[in-house]
């Protein structure tokens, strides 16, 4: 990538961090932020190997507190229901969207890699100081964040190779971050991710609408009408942004959404940190991705029917090219993973059971 004026350095590296997950930035750092300096040297250009820092006593009571704010929803702590645990879960993923931008604007020759080191390093070590944090980064599958941890010089988060930029895709970053804020504030979007995200609003609400649609139960749940729509319009904003990017462009962008991705299409990440399909839950061919493409529920009852394979032809199309994307995204963690896959750290929490071997609802 050629130079940048410092003008418009400056001006890329702001419009990063002034989308709408900048409040969850804020709130993130006031609630995991450590409450004393864990060392005076994570500024600078030292290697950080993050999960051998040496917490003063303060620094461990807080880290024992947010074992319990930032565990596994899906593992014997039980489900997340307490307001004030969801709000700061909220802002840390909204927090964590900072550093996978910037992992993507390196990824993408948008900025170059000396540019973002230093903020990097600063929202990295804020945020990811406790093992917790590190934990949740892990289970909710981040996976650009131990690349950029890897990259500018922390260790500890997984044992990751970033990808070389690939320049040729700057061109498409500033119209995937204008995407990424619709996305990000889109209410419709925001109630489908939640509950892929098993945020649920009734007792046994995923099975319920997995019945539904495959006509196995005739009583709708109640938020049918709401999902069905926050589906397509997630499968519409996505493949909006996908459709303009060369092949060897979608893995990168795909990252981004990488987690609802596996989600749609009934995945998981095993404990080397590759994709694999989640037969526990979907056998071997279904998905939400499937089972809404292929429900006579899709389309509301009386819809003419000439509009009607108008909307399914659309929906099928966008969907082959998430899938499409997912793919690229599953290549390139595998390309990317070093010999031993993921940190022997990420295998010893698998094995103690802190890592989730399947999905299960938020119930």
């Amino acid at each position: 990538m050629m130079d940048l004026p410092d003008e418009e350095l400056r001006a890329r590296l702001a419009a990063i961090t002034r989308g709408p997950w900048a409040r969850g930035v804020i709130e993130a750092r006031q609630e995991l932020a450590p409450v004393d300096r864990v060392q005076s040297s994570l500024r600078g250009a030292r290697p950080i190997a993050i999960d051998q820092l040496v917490l003063s006593a303060s620094n461990r009571r807080k880290s024992s507190r947010l074992s319990r704010i930032l565990r596994a929803h899906f593992e014997g702590g039980g489900p997340v229901e307490n307001d004030k645990e969801i709000k700061t879960r909220d802002a840390f993923d909204q927090a964590l969207t900072v550093p996978q931008l910037y992992e993507l604007a390196v990824q993408t020759g948008y900025l170059p890699e000396e540019s973002i080191r230093k903020p990097a390093r600063t929202i990295l070590t804020d945020l990811l100081w406790s093992e917790p944090a590190r934990r949740f980064v892990l289970a909710y599958d981040y996976v650009s964040v131990p690349m950029l941890a890897n990259r500018v010089g922390i260790s500890g988060v997984a044992s990751t190779k970033p990808p070389e930029p690939n320049p040729n895709a700057s061109l498409h970053f500033a119209g995937f971050l204008a995407h990424l804020r619709a996305f990000h504030t889109d209410e419709h979007i925001q109630a489908w991710v939640r509950f892929l995200d098993d945020y649920v609003v009734e007792h046994d609400e995923q099975n319920r609408l997995w019945e539904y649609l495959r006509e196995e139960r005739q009583k709708a749940p109640r938020r049918t009408g709401e999902l069905l729509t926050g589906c397509q319009v997630f499968v519409l904003s996505l493949a909006s942004a996908f459709q303009i990017l060369s092949d060897d462009e979608l893995g990168l962008f795909g990252l981004m959404h990488a987690y609802w991705l596996q989600k749609f299409f009934g995945y998981k990440r095993d404990r080397r940190g590759l994709f694999v399909k989640d037969v526990d839950l979907w056998g071997r061919t279904d998905s939400w991705a499937r089972t809404i493409a292929t429900s006579s529920r899709l389309v509301p009852v009386g819809t003419d029917s000439a509009i009607e394979k108008l909307i399914r032809r659309q929906f099928a199309e966008r969907v082959l090219l998430l899938e499409r994307t997912f793919e690229a995204v599953r290549r390139l963690t595998q390309e990317t993973q070093q010999t031993t896959l993921r940190s022997d750290r990420l295998i010893q929490l698998s094995d103690k059971g802190l890592l989730p071997q399947r999905s299960t609802t938020n119930e």
